[in-house]
């Protein structure tokens, strides 16, 4: 039975070649872009499960609320996990990630010395709770002891080549580091990330108290406990330890725990994470995966139906000869289902030849071997059928319920109700098409917003260097008046943080508008900064002045921004007062406000400004150059030059603010740029049908041309006639698409805290896009089908 059924589908396929063509490319396109689109989703949707523990480990999160204002920070106090792992029966372990920051490491047999950025103190029983495979070493002891660390593969190629790095040494200033273990690179589907784990013992155990956060903590629950004992462990913890401290500075702070298996996705904090992942745009490319597969499949209904008429006297015959209308509809399936899994043999070509490509485009590593995984290769089989199905249930049920008598006869086709259904269809399919390009549109116009806004500061031509080490730090002075002897060096100066990195937050004894200390305490946004800061970075002074040598009190003053007076309601800033926390015996410096900048984009445009200090400091960890914009290679070799005659031995390296500002939204475009390619490929489809459906309704109305023509009607009469009826699905279709785009991109936009404005442009050059497309895709077969002979239509009249 299934052999015969297989035998004619693959005839009837054979049989109608431009047909069949027609049908399997809309069919790979819907499939390959699906296909992607799946791959990707899995990937998001993978971080952190190979984890076996993975259900038990959960991520301390803290929130704070402060009588005017609310945040959220994924890190604990450094005293937490002990307090919870010795007193707290249901905690297991508690592994803290503390990072190294930028220093320098180095090998000095090999003369091999890197800056490392992802170098983390951790606690020992790292490898008891995360399934991070050790290639070499004693997971149980690797970082039992001070100095030890477990690099990555990749980190021990680089510094030791070939050769074995157990029991090898890594040089950090005056810290010599045995290598204790060799760890397989972390993979790309995890959230934790490092180049190597350095023993938490190597740290004094002073070096946090309860008053400072900042550590990522991660709790390892005993079998058989929930989220909610571990979260009734740091209530308790937290009643003792942490609310006497903030209870009179009018600080309420709460923990809860999040699983690590929503780390990657439902982290958005506010707080910068911008390289983490987004639940909802799973759940958006998840609907355009879907939406294509629809569009395919409605490519094969429209197709399919239209062809009822070459087909008719066929299923006539066939039910004349016995046939049930149950055979009749199994074998329209078969040939649906049969022409799908050809469309997903030649899809699964087409991803493993362009995986590479889709990997650049999107930043992801999904590996070939991927594909081939069993619970891939069932949901790709299901994908085929469910398209073949889906595709070939209403062709099938419609054809077989054809009336042998009158298909023989040929009025099998003459009610409307096909037609109808095919127009509906054609209109689902462009509503789908339209409202994507819409959106595309508009992700686009958001993207260049981020790109052009003005952040209330010059980012062009400014160099950032870090200055890691005291060494490099005390040699400043040096430097900067050195760097400035160049002409095409503009400005220098160093601060604590630059724009795009946030900012620390302490609590502080704020002076009130009428002279007072406000009660309790009020968190403060701040950093430091050197003289010349402002002018480097072309941050506009609306009240008093900037940091100046000519006055020695500046180095305790303080610069505010705009939100800051407003949240503190200064009429008059100049003068006031913002003190650190102390105690009568130690109280904590005091800083004068000495100038009041213009508002500028400290964070991310994902985040909204936030009142913030910068405070006077000595020379910090990040120096900034502002270079003339001519000759700036030249000018960048100056500076290396100088560099190394003032820091011999350390490395230079740069970056510049704006690349660096702007790879904040990378992720963003990525996915803009994934969204826009599938939305064009969602417009291609459509069209595909669409053009198989122009062939086949100017097939159909050939005697209504040809009788037309006979009486007078010249080509553009027979061309307009034919284009009305498919720009009023056209037409039908924006009007479902319009408002749905508006809808949908307005809460989208929602999640910005910038945002440009939904244009009517785009809704009319969408508009536009479409029409030329649709008349690209149907004008071959209608000026073919109006300047026809007549002659040749009505032959059998």
């Amino acid at each position: 039975m299934l052999k015969n059924l297989l035998k004619v589908a693959l005839r009837n396929i054979g049989k109608d070649r431009i047909y069949s063509l027609l049908n399997i490319l809309g069919l790979t396109l819907g499939i390959t872009c699906s296909l992607f689109l799946f791959l990707y989703l899995l990937n998001e949707l993978s971080y952190d499960k190979f984890h076996t523990k993975k259900d038990r480990i959960y991520r301390v999160v803290t929130h704070f609320t402060e009588t005017d204002n609310q945040f959220t920070w994924p890190s604990a106090q450094l005293p937490l996990a002990q307090e919870l792992e010795e007193k707290y029966s249901q905690i297991e372990h508690a592994v803290r990630f503390i990072g190294a920051g930028r220093e320098l490491f180095e090998n000095p047999e090999r003369d091999m010395r890197f800056y490392e950025e992802d170098f983390q103190y951790v606690d020992s029983t790292v490898f008891e709770v995360f399934d991070f495979p050790l290639l070499s070493g004693d997971p149980a002891t690797a970082l039992l002891k001070p100095n030890t660390a477990v690099l990555t593969q990749e980190t021990a190629q680089k510094y030791f080549g070939s050769a074995e790095p157990i029991g090898q040494t890594l040089k950090n200033g005056d810290d010599i580091y045995e290598i204790t273990g060799l760890v397989e690179d972390v993979p790309e589907n995890s959230s934790i990330e490092f180049d190597a784990l350095l023993s938490r013992a190597t740290l004094p155990d002073e070096i946090g108290g309860w008053g400072g956060w900042g550590r990522p903590t991660y709790l390892l629950m005993k079998e058989g406990s929930s989220i909610q004992d571990g979260e009734e462990a740091l209530a308790s913890v937290n009643k003792e330890r942490v609310v006497p401290i903030f209870e009179n500075y009018g600080v309420t702070i709460d923990y809860w725990l999040q699983p690590l298996a929503d780390i990657h996705l439902k982290s958005d904090f506010g707080e910068g994470e911008t390289g983490a992942g987004d639940i909802a745009y799973i759940y958006i490319f998840g609907a355009v995966a879907f939406f294509i597969l629809i569009i395919a499949s409605i490519n094969y209904m429209n197709l399919a139906t239209a062809r009822a008429t070459r087909r008719a006297k066929e299923v006539g015959v066939r039910k004349t000869m016995g046939s049930f209308r149950g055979q009749l509809i199994s074998q329209f399936l078969t040939e649906s289902t049969l022409l799908t899994f050809i469309a997903l043999a030649i899809s699964l070509l087409l991803v493993a030849v362009l995986l590479s490509p889709f990997n650049n485009l999107a930043g992801t590593e999904i590996a070939l071997s991927f594909l081939f995984q069993p619970q891939i290769i069932i949901g790709f089989i299901l994908i085929a059928l469910l398209v073949g199905i889906a595709g070939g249930s209403y062709p099938a049920f419609y054809l077989s319920k054809f009336n042998p008598a009158l298909v023989l006869k040929g009025n099998a086709t003459r009610g409307t109700g096909n037609a109808m259904l095919r127009k509906v269809l054609v209109v689902v399919q462009f509503a789908i098409s339209i409202a994507m390009l819409i959106c595309t549109w508009i992700v686009y116009d958001q993207l260049q917003y981020l790109r052009d806004k003005d952040l209330g500061f010059n980012q062009e031509q400014v160099l950032i260097v870090t200055m890691p080490d005291s060494t490099i730090r005390a040699n400043y002075e040096v430097l900067q008046n050195r760097l400035r002897e160049s002409a095409q060096v503009l400005e220098v100066s160093t601060s604590s943080s630059r724009p795009g990195t946030g900012y620390s937050k302490n609590l502080m004894l704020v002076e009130g508008n009428d002279g007072s200390v406000v009660d309790g305490g009020v968190g403060v946004n701040q950093y430091r900064a050197h003289y010349d800061y402002v002018e480097t970075m072309g941050i506009d002074i609306l009240q008093g002045r900037s940091f100046s040598r000519e006055y020695t009190t500046d180095t305790a003053a303080v610069l505010v921004n705009e939100s800051m007076v407003a949240r503190m309601q200064w009429d008059d800033p100049i003068g006031k007062e913002l003190s650190f926390m102390g105690d009568e015996d130690n109280p904590g410096p005091t800083y004068s406000v000495i100038g009041v900048f213009k508002d500028y984009h400290q964070e991310s445009l994902y985040n909204s400004i936030e009142p913030l200090a910068v405070l006077f400091g000595d020379p910090n960890f990040f120096l900034n150059i502002k270079v003339a914009p001519n000759r700036v290679n030249e000018t960048l070799a100056y500076i290396e030059d100088t560099w190394t005659e003032v820091n011999a031995g350390k490395p230079f390296s740069y970056e510049f603010l704006d690349e660096e500002f702007m790879s904040q939204y990378e992720t963003d475009q990525k996915r803009g740029k994934i969204f826009t390619l599938f939305s064009a490929f969602t417009v291609i489809i459509a069209c595909l049908g669409l053009l198989g459906l122009a062939a086949y309704t100017t097939e159909q109305r050939a005697k209504e041309i040809g009788i037309r023509k006979v009486i007078g009607a010249t080509i553009p009469n027979i061309v307009g006639l034919i284009y009305k009826d498919f720009f009023i699905l056209i037409a039908l279709a924006m009007l479902v698409a319009f408002p749905l785009a508006y809808w949908f991109m307005s809460d989208w936009l929602q999640t910005f805290a910038y945002q440009t404005d939904i244009k009517w442009l785009t809704f009319v050059a969408s508009a536009l896009l479409t029409l030329i497309v649709t008349l690209g895709a149907i004008s071959f077969h209608t000026l073919r089908a109006a300047t026809a002979n007549p002659v040749k239509s009505l032959r059998s009249e």
